[in-house]
């Protein structure tokens, strides 16, 4: 009697233990699919994004292309057409209810070029701008002694290659013109304070030198806009170079393009100098209220190519 209860036991515990079994095999092969059918899933939202951006991009792409046609048509036929600001103000512009574009459109004539202008002319423009008198000297001086051909440091406070070394730089004056506004974070007395003021006034493509500091003044700084930079005539811009930069938004996803166009010069003829993608967080600070009077025009041109 006492062995037949222990057969029967040993049987109920061979059943418990095979039910244990079963049910942490279903659990095994239940994590396995709940892990693949994420994954199926992520990869499926990660080709969606992918293509969102894509799509996106093109669309930067498309609008970036047509202010540069429009730029041609309207100097070489003197054409109405689009009247975006050309001093770097941030549009922003409705392309339907899911998708806003934000167009930026500078006049490198309007600006400092950092190769042609004098360095009087660099000191004047720096301390109106907001850049300390401390250090106004110190950039104006530096960066003609960067662009120059020679190693004879400037009258207080130029520096050449032993003047870098003294600041523990690594590297040294060019030498030779500015290639892009980035390099003046070489200056040795260049921090992120001054450059940060510096940076939307500088160009590489202003040919020919002359800016209506009036103009950046009052458009950067314009509580120091005296009677003397009031009463100053406009200096005309040859509207050669243009940079653009164009970032195009759905859903908290974002795409653009970032390019120099010319319009002549001599460089080029009419054709784009640099062409990349634009950096998404250059729309942070828009300065013209959305919807634009060019803005419809370039929603329209977007349907009737397909873009959207």
């Amino acid at each position: 009697m006492a062995a037949h209860r222990v057969a029967t036991f040993d049987r109920a515990g061979q059943r418990g233990d095979h039910r244990l079994e079963r049910a942490g095999r279903l659990a095994v092969v239940s994590a396995i699919l709940a892990g693949a059918l994420l994954q199926v899933r992520s990869s499926a939202a990660l080709t969606q994004a992918r293509g969102r951006i894509v799509q996106l991009q093109g669309i930067a792409d498309g609008i970036t292309r047509l202010i540069a046609y429009d730029l041609g048509v309207r100097r070489t036929y003197r054409l109405a057409g689009l009247d975006f600001p050309e001093d770097g103000t941030v549009v922003a512009c409705p392309l339907d209810r899911s998708r806003t574009a934000f167009v930026s459109l500078q006049d490198q004539g309007r600006l400092i070029d950092l190769n042609r202008t004098p360095r009087p002319a660099l000191e004047e423009a720096f301390r109106l701008l907001g850049v300390p008198d401390r250090t106004v000297l110190a950039v104006a001086a530096e960066i003609v002694d960067y662009r120059d051909a020679d190693d004879v440091p400037e009258p207080t406070g130029g520096a050449e290659l032993p003047q870098y070394r003294a600041r523990g730089l690594l590297w040294g004056p060019r030498n030779a013109p500015f290639a892009s506004v980035d390099e003046i974070e070489r200056l040795p007395s260049m921090t992120p304070d001054v450059a940060a003021i510096l940076r939307p006034v500088l160009t590489v493509y202003n040919e020919g030198g002359r800016f209506d500091l009036a103009a950046l003044v009052a458009q950067r700084r314009p509580s120091h806009l005296d009677a003397s930079l009031r009463q100053a005539r406009p200096v005309p811009s040859p509207r050669q170079y243009f940079r653009m930069s164009v970032v195009v938004e759905e859903a908290g996803t974002r795409a653009g393009r970032a390019a120099i166009y010319a319009l002549g010069g001599t460089r080029t003829g009419t054709d784009f100098l640099s062409w990349q993608q634009a950096s998404t967080t250059v729309t942070t600070a828009v300065t013209s209220p959305l919807g634009h009077r060019s803005c419809p025009t370039v929603a329209t041109a977007l349907r009737a190519g397909g873009t959207e």
